[in-house]
Parts: structure tokens; sequence; C-alpha cells
């Protein structure tokens, strides 16, 4: 082999070895984010149960509001299912987001 062969040679292990280790790094990296997925999917499934939840709460009080405004007995508590109304509204749209 001559000298020139040689140098090729070497240039052509250096790059190959950089290639595999670009490649560890990147295929480590892609576990990283899968993983990250799979924790985002979780995340979400339990925001969008916490929303049902949330969304069925809101309806409650809704009818719990309606009752109270038709009989307007009682003020405070028809305020207090307003504000927590309002609590729901805003938890909803945070959800939503």
């Amino acid at each position: 082999m001559t000298e020139e062969d040689h140098l090729l040679l070497n240039d052509l292990k250096r790059n190959t070895q950089q290639l595999f280790e670009k490649y560890n790094k990147l295929e480590q990296k892609n576990k990283e984010l899968s993983g990250q997925v799979e924790n985002l999917k979780q995340e979400i499934e339990l925001m969008e149960h916490e929303r049902i939840d949330l969304g069925r709460s809101y309806e409650q009080l809704k009818v719990a509001n309606r009752m109270l405004s038709e009989s307007d007995e009682n003020g405070e508590a028809k305020q207090k299912i307003d504000t927590l109304i309002r609590e729901i509204d805003k938890c909803i749209a945070l959800l939503n987001k």
C-alpha cells in the first residue's frame, strides 16, 4: 500500500468512527425524546380526564345555579356557586389551551 492509500484508509476509519459516534448520540437522543413523548401522552390523558370531570362539575353547578336563581332564597349560596362556576370556567380554559 502506498502512503496515499494509508492516508485515505485512516481518513475513512476516522470518518467512520465519527459517524458511529454521531449515530449513537442520535440514537440516545431519540430514546430520550421517545420517553418524553410517552410522558406527555400520559399527561395529556390525565388532563383530558380532569377536563371531563370539570365539565361534569360545571354542568352540575349550572343546574344548581338555575335552581337557586329560580327560588332566590339563598343569595349567599348563589354567590358561592357563581364563584365556583367562574373558577371552573378558568380551569377549563387553561386545559383547552
